[in-house]
């Protein structure tokens, strides 16, 4: 499945939402500082329109590297369910830091159809699809 790129995509996309999902638990889980360094890189990928792709990879190993077998890809792998309401051919919408200088985020269906605002200056998150 993972050498097409619609299977790729399907990976990264299933691992980003366990991620999302799972965000502060797995800071919590690790302890190297590259380890913590690639989950902010991840967020930050997220908020800048980065590499998003090489963000999950590069966090993936640093999971795997402290012990974590699984990593971000087999949370996924082994039960073929849709995280978070990802995959399957829905689209999934967040709303992130419109000034790209927080990692604040919320999902779009969190929300009561008004779009967030900054805590700063109240400028509308902006929405962005995954």
């Amino acid at each position: 499945m993972t050498d097409r790129p619609e299977g790729r995509a399907r990976r990264t996309t299933e691992a980003l939402a366990y991620f999302f999902t799972n965000v502060e638990d797995i800071r919590l889980r690790l302890d190297a500082t590259e380890s913590h360094a690639a989950v902010d890189g991840l967020l930050t990928a997220v908020r800048d329109d980065g590499d998003i792709d090489t963000a999950v990879r590069r966090l993936n190993d640093r999971i795997r590297a402290e012990g974590d077998a699984l990593g971000l890809y087999g949370r996924t792998r082994t039960t073929g369910a849709v995280l978070a309401g990802l995959g399957g051919g829905r689209e999934r919408r967040i709303y992130l830091c419109p000034h790209r200088r927080c990692l604040r985020h919320q999902w779009a269906d969190e929300t009561d159809g008004t779009p967030p605002a900054c805590d700063d200056d109240g400028t509308p998150l902006r929405l962005k699809s995954l």
